[in-house]
């Protein structure tokens, strides 16, 4: 007897699995989508952006992560405006994001934001301009310690060049002192500044 085919359609295959995405419900889906583009440096602006919205923090230390391994100049710009975050810890851990990329990543943003208008936002960029290992970080310094108007962004500038430990920038810290006659915390921080030089002579 001849064999008769069956008229019974194949089912068709499964589909693949659907990759998981940035804004799935699901954490842990968010968790493997951001670890997923690590090897993407295109994705960083899409990373970056959904740090806006990321309440998971164990996603939200991923992200960082990646945007950490891909290091692009694209990351850190897309990094920086979160300094003037309400965020405390999303800004602090933007900030030591910042901090753990190439230097020549975030240092094309750092003029620019020395120049906001927040003054708050001032004072974090000087804060992170004093820890990144750039050769124009002093320059960064002192640029904000002669020129910004608010005592509060010049004082953590002189914090920066303190920490930095350099005496040859005492002549920098003086300048301070002569935009600030009036102001004792201005005349203590230096004079400190000056003690800690001498005393490591």
């Amino acid at each position: 007897m001849p064999l008769i085919k069956s008229s019974t359609p194949t089912p068709p295959s499964p589909p693949a699995d659907t990759p998981p995405r940035l804004d799935d419900p699901a954490p842990a889906a968010r968790r493997r989508a951001a670890h997923a583009l690590a090897d993407h440096p295109d994705a960083a602006p899409a990373l970056c952006a959904r740090l806006a919205h990321e309440t998971d923090a164990a996603v939200r230390e991923a992200i960082l992560t990646v945007l950490v391994r891909i290091g692009s100049a694209e990351a850190a710009a897309g990094l920086f405006p979160y300094l003037a975050s309400e965020d405390t810890a999303l800004r602090n851990a933007v900030i030591e994001t910042l901090q753990q990329m190439p230097p020549d990543a975030a240092a094309p943003h750092v003029e620019a934001f020395l120049d906001n208008p927040d003054s708050d936002v001032r004072i974090f960029t000087v804060q992170l301009a004093a820890r990144l290992a750039h050769p124009r970080r002093i320059d960064w310094l002192s640029r904000a310690i002669e020129r910004d108007s608010h005592v509060n962004v010049c004082l953590a500038a002189l914090e920066g060049l303190v920490e930095i430990g350099r005496p040859d920038v005492l002549p920098i810290l003086e300048r301070l002192r002569a935009r600030f006659p009036d102001d004792p915390v201005v005349a203590f921080s230096v004079d400190a500044a000056r003690r800690r030089f001498q005393a490591g002579a």
